[in-house]
């Protein structure tokens, strides 16, 4: 028998000292389990345990468990949770880790600038009968420490099951350990993985056919800026793992003289009476990788550079699609348009027509599959095009970790949209999108 899927239920517990699972009356008989019959039983990807099955003739969306039977999965009452039946195995889920930087010293905001997405993403999760939680990277081998949220109480610590998918939201974290320790076997869908530097992303778009809009780009060292900026005129040297715009820097050639323009985190400009020395470079740039790249031309808004931030992501069948399009201007003349370096985010709305957007929208398309072939777990990506004055599109930057900060600010529907779509995503990977139909059999699809 094909397995389906039923749900949301609503966990309870029950005192009772035996493993026993008590399933709406109706359930067994469609599944054709007996009273007494014993089935195996797992939440995630943590450990399955036998039990005995009874039935109850209280709501069909509550299943009834015996505390050691929740204790041993990771459960607890109230929980909201699928059931994908199959012969006489029982699986729970789809249970989804948020891996984000922790900062106990600050309790209202324990998990830094990613505390409210967090909260917002959970209750949504509970609503579509998926738990999710808060990752403590430190968890014991024995069970998944977490977080989650109440609205009475707060943020409040739990025991959890190992999860079907990781969501990655931050850059240096502490790698989780003991149950979520890399291992042999089953291993979490990585909803989002690190795809490489930003010289890695480049290349592999390159090596997949997108190289007529990748800019003039190269490894960073000081005798190919020199060069790079006697060929281009101006060109902007990124952090290799940048983000947010900190650390790019500008540099313009002024006859024999290079001018340079830092814009975060700590704003400064200077004049290099020519090509600078490793120590004057270090000065400025510290000791980081970087990568040296063409300055485009980009569409302008009052004076103010423009690029597109494209939100795309897996939908309920796996496939790419565009969930949302903002555009962003830089807050002067040049640099980046970051919403974290002063960047304004606004609607697309009137700067392309039909024919511009399209084929952006393509492009972004065309980027998310390219990358989704290395990284089969990947849910989502934001990314960011330049639309130059010569109406040629170019691939900026490649995010898998996108913020939604600008959607917060122009369209608070697409960003509930946002979360809600990569949540799709997981029931479809991890195969809580069959649904039960008349006759018995099963299909998949929400």
């Amino acid at each position: 028998m094909l397995p389906v899927v039923e749900g949301p239920l609503r966990i309870e517990s029950l005192v009772h000292t035996q493993p026993v699972v008590f399933v709406a009356a109706p359930l067994l008989r469609r599944y054709g389990l007996r009273q007494g019959s014993s089935i195996a039983i797992r939440a995630g990807l943590g450990e399955s345990c036998t039990v005995q099955i009874r039935s109850h003739i209280l709501d069909r969306n509550i299943l009834l468990m015996a505390r050691p039977v929740l204790h041993r999965l990771g459960l607890q009452r109230g929980d909201r949770i699928h059931a994908m039946w199959g012969g006489t195995q029982l699986q729970l889920g789809p249970v989804v880790a948020l891996w984000l930087p922790v900062r106990r010293e600050t309790p209202r905001a324990p998990f830094g600038s990613q505390t409210v997405w967090a909260r917002d993403t959970l209750g949504l999760a509970k609503e579509m009968g998926i738990l999710a939680y808060v990752l403590d990277p430190r968890s014991p081998s024995a069970h998944v420490r977490a977080w989650t949220w109440s609205n009475k109480a707060g943020w409040v610590p739990r025991t959890a099951p190992a999860p079907d998918a990781l969501w990655r939201r931050g850059e240096r974290l502490v790698p989780p350990r003991g149950p979520l320790a890399p291992r042999d076997g089953e291993q979490p869908l990585m909803l989002a993985p690190d795809i490489g530097d930003k010289w890695t992303v480049y290349k592999r778009l390159i090596q997949r056919g997108l190289g007529a809009h990748v800019p003039w780009t190269q490894p960073m060292t000081l005798r190919r800026m020199a060069a790079a900026v006697n060929r281009f005129g101006r060109v902007y040297v990124k952090p290799r793992r940048g983000s947010r715009g900190r650390n790019l820097i500008l540099l313009e050639r002024h006859g024999d003289a290079i001018r340079w323009k830092r814009f975060a985190p700590s704003p400064k400009q200077g004049l290099w009476a020519g090509a600078p020395s490793p120590s004057e470079w270090r000065t400025v740039a510290g000791n980081r990788a970087y990568i040296i790249q063409e300055a485009l031309q980009p569409l302008s808004a009052g004076g103010r550079p423009v690029d597109f931030r494209w939100l795309v992501q897996r939908n309920s069948d796996g496939r790419w699609s565009v969930t949302a399009l903002a555009a962003r201007c830089a807050p002067g003349e040049d640099g980046p348009t970051n919403l974290s370096t002063g960047g304004v985010p606004c609607r697309a709305d009137g700067m392309l027509d039909d024919a511009e957007r399209d084929r952006g929208e393509n492009l972004a398309l065309s980027v998310a599959h390219v990358t989704g072939l290395s990284f089969p777990g990947l849910a989502e990506l934001g990314i960011d095009l330049v639309f130059d004055v010569n109406s040629r599109w170019w691939v900026l930057d490649v995010n898998p970790r996108p913020g939604r900060l600008t959607l917060k600010r122009i369209d608070p529907g697409l960003r509930q949209l946002s979360i809600r779509k990569p949540f799709e995503y997981v029931k479809y990977a991890t195969g809580y999108t069959m649904e039960r139909i008349d006759d018995g059999t099963s299909r998949s699809g929400v």
